[in-house]
């Protein structure tokens, strides 16, 4: 199965899942090339930006977030363990990775790009639809991306913004797009709903994911990394983040690789086919390029272990995910309810008492309480 579906939140929160599809669907948006008609600038960003851009945004949007938590320097695992000036630059990180992935200059109307002359400034949001449109922004076109890894979701699209599909405001005068109307113009390169290359700390064990990040050295978590997942398709920039090493493969070269024949471990990887053909052989997996790495026991072991272990890792993954949503939906109607006593109390000197704490610490609260749920939820499946 693939490793991307796998994680998926079910039932209930397959709502909001196929709540965003159908407005994908219904908006006149699409995720396929197609020309706009109206709009020739906007054709032509559609044009440029189409080909191959499933994964070429996938993979901006997992490097950039990747780069932001830093895994390899402070051991975490997860964006909501960041404070709010770092997750503040993960736009910017995107902004500078699709300008270096797609080869462009600034725009000459102050733009962030220049897309075959055509100006267009890109915007970001974890929260789908939660885009902040700056009024200079008024006239252009933007490339709105959205990724999750809770939801394990993202969209990119372009829309022409116009004075008339925006509301709210905030101190920096940014507005967001009008749902449905200004939505409902988004033209859809991603739809809703697709997919995100996993954040794949995210969809292991607690206890796995704390003895991957343990050790300081990058051998130590390469090894532990490989032997805690044996039988996963381990892919490049996950050994990258994790194991402080650009080139992955020179960890499997020598010393790393030996210890790991020594304990009845072969490390594979998909650029060789003796390699492809041998973990068909031990584990029954494909491997299709170079970038691509998995671990399986010499005696052929791997597929019943996996099968073992596979489900208290989905549990754990799923109800972390869940936990999480639950405790976040909670705290946001909190801070929201503050805020109206706050404004209700604007003429007292109490008001300042009733100011909720910031976005970074409940989100840590979140992620420790979602990570106990989920540990607790594991367990169940061996009582």
């Amino acid at each position: 199965m693939n490793e991307r579906f796998l994680f998926r939140l079910e039932s209930s929160d397959q709502r909001g899942v196929s709540a965003r599809k159908a407005a994908g669907a219904t908006s006149g948006g699409r995720s396929v090339p197609a020309a706009c008609g109206d709009d020739p600038e906007l054709d032509a960003a559609f044009e440029f930006f189409a080909p191959g851009v499933i994964l070429r945004m996938g993979d901006i949007i997992r490097k950039a977030t990747d780069e932001v938590i830093a895994t390899s320097r402070t051991r975490r695992w997860t964006l909501d363990q960041c404070n709010d000036q770092e997750k503040g630059y993960l736009g910017v990180n995107i902004e500078n990775i699709v300008r270096e992935e797609y080869q462009l200059d600034d725009g000459s109307a102050g733009m962030d790009f220049d897309v075959r002359g055509v100006d267009v400034d890109c915007k970001w949001s974890r929260n789908f639809g939660g885009w902040q449109i700056p009024p200079e922004a008024v006239g252009h076109i933007c490339l709105l991306v959205h990724g999750d890894d809770v939801t394990g979701e993202m969209a990119v699209g372009l829309l022409r913004i116009r004075e008339e599909i925006l509301v709210g405001g905030n101190r920096d005068l940014k507005r967001t797009i009008q749902s449905p109307g200004g939505m409902s113009e988004i033209v859809w390169l991603i739809g809703p709903g697709t997919p995100l290359p996993e954040n794949f700390l995210m969809s292991l064990r607690k206890q796995d994911r704390d003895a991957i990040l343990a050790p300081r050295g990058g051998d130590a978590r390469a090894l532990e990394l490989f032997k805690r997942c044996e039988g996963l398709v381990i892919h490049r920039h996950i050994i990258e983040s994790i194991g402080q090493q650009v080139d992955e493969a020179r960890r499997f070269r020598g010393e790393t690789r030996r210890k790991l024949l020594e304990e009845g471990f072969e490390v594979l990887n998909g650029h060789w086919k003796s390699s492809r053909e041998r973990a068909w052989e031990l584990g029954e997996i494909v491997l299709s390029n170079g970038s691509q790495w998995v671990c399986l026991r010499t005696d052929g072991s791997s597929p019943a272990r996996r099968a073992a272990l596979e489900p208290s890792r989905r549990v754990e993954s799923l109800a972390y995910r869940k936990v999480f949503s639950e405790q976040i939906a909670a705290e946001r109607r909190a801070k929201k309810r503050a805020r109206k006593a706050a404004k209700a109390a604007a003429a007292q000197e109490s008001a300042s008492l009733v100011t909720p704490d910031n976005d970074a610490e409940y989100a840590k609260r979140a992620v420790a309480q979602a990570e106990s749920a989920a540990v607790e939820r594991g367990q169940q499946l061996f009582i």
